[in-house]
């Protein structure tokens, strides 16, 4: 992962786009077992490894793929759209795997590209770091971690788990990569959810684990060392999590298409009927459709800033966020429009369980509920009335 200016090749990006197509087409047999089951995604990880998703992001010369995060979010919802779970979960490793990046010093980002790509990590973290830091303890040559970190996705099926947290008399946040299965670790289930049954959600317990000041990342000498480029993790977060909701709106789209479709070969429609379903199948397409396009344009503009994080100023981060809010907002919007809306088109038997469209509504709702929707609009608002644009902070 080095800056450029330079795209990735698009021919290298549509090979991407197919390995995930065909991923997601081996996921998508096994979903609505897995939304049932509850279990944590094991085979499911170990296939994005296999075949190579986990290092889209990595450098080509260390056998990762070299692609620009507006692949890696297509790829996030090709992924959704056949298990919103999975999706959900890489949507996150993208984020944390590219962490350095964010606020490392240039040796750690060399260091942790290579050996993520060589090993295929799979990263975890808290979805909402900034709801219970950690407590950090100073002993000299090492940072003692303490506390819970909360809904943290993925950490039983993980290689590494980041930790945040605070010194007990300090202000700036510190991260750290540990191993999952480190010494000082623990896991604690989260109480089953509506949706999303498969993220292997829960707590991490940090009860004094042990990590050496030089995995302080983007400190030296056990001072932080500031870029604009470090606030660029939230705004990588909306869009990778407001991807995986699109994908997961996506597949609902396909699955009620494809009910529909069977259910007319066994029993035509009338001439009324069939013109009904297919105005209210357009609209849902066309509402996705539109913000797909959406996520597509946001995803270049972050391409284009990524490749320049060096230069990259308050003002365009501003500016980024402002747009970042707005298309998060509306694939909030368009993932409830289309979930319903496939519900709705399945007629009285689409609620059965044997449809399995409530899946996809159940997922949209299990992410909806720890979104801001009226904060985002704010945002956009303020932008358009007053020319505002957020201030550059680590979560927001």
């Amino acid at each position: 992962m080095t800056d450029t200016t330079t795209d990735a090749a698009p021919e290298a990006a549509e090979l991407w786009l197919r390995r995930a197509e065909e991923v997601a087409a081996r996921l998508a047999p096994g979903a609505a077992r897995r939304d049932r089951e509850g279990t944590p995604p094991v085979r499911e990880i170990q296939l994005l490894k296999d075949t190579g998703l986990v290092t889209l992001l990595g450098p080509v010369e260390h056998g990762g793929g070299g692609q620009n995060w507006s692949t890696a979010f297509r790829v996030v919802r090709t992924v959704a759209a056949a298990d919103a779970s999975v999706g959900e979960l890489l949507a996150h490793h993208y984020v944390w795997v590219s962490i350095a990046e964010f606020i490392g010093t240039e040796e750690k980002i060399q260091h942790i590209g290579e050996v993520s790509a060589r090993a295929r990590w799979f990263f975890s973290g808290s979805s909402k770091p900034r709801s219970a830091p950690l407590v950090i303890q100073d002993t000299g040559l090492e940072m003692l971690f303490h506390g819970r970190l909360e809904r943290a996705l993925g950490h039983p099926v993980s290689d590494i788990t980041i930790l945040e947290g605070f010194l007990e008399d300090g202000d700036t946040p510190i991260s750290a990569l540990a191993m999952s299965e480190h010494v000082g670790l623990s896991f604690e289930p989260g109480a089953e959810e509506i949706g999303l049954r498969s993220l292997a959600a829960g707590t991490v317990v940090a009860d004094g684990a042990n990590i050496p000041w030089t995995g302080a990342l983007g400190h030296v000498d056990k001072t932080f060392v500031p870029r604009v480029y470090n606030t660029f993790l939230t705004p990588a977060f909306q869009l990778a999590q407001a991807n995986a909701l699109i994908g997961a709106a996506r597949g609902a789209l396909e699955a009620a298409a494809a009910r529909a479709r069977e259910q007319w070969s066994q029993a035509p429609l009338t001439e009324a009927a069939a013109a009904d379903a297919a105005r209210h199948h357009g609209a849902l397409a066309s509402s996705l459709w539109a913000v797909e396009a959406f996520a597509d344009a946001v995803g270049a503009e972050a391409d284009a800033l990524h490749a320049r994080r060096r230069t990259v100023t308050e003002e365009e981060r501003g500016r980024h966020a402002v747009r970042v809010a707005a298309l998060a907002a509306q694939a909030g919007a368009a993932a409830d429009a289309v979930t319903v809306g496939a519900l709705g088109a399945a007629g009285p038997g689409g609620a059965e369980a044997a449809a399995g469209l409530d899946r996809y509504w159940r997922d949209t709702r299990a992410r909806r509920v720890h979104e801001d929707d009226p904060g985002r609009a704010r945002v956009v608002g303020r932008h358009l009335l007053h020319g505002e644009v957020p201030r550059p902070t680590w979560y927001a």
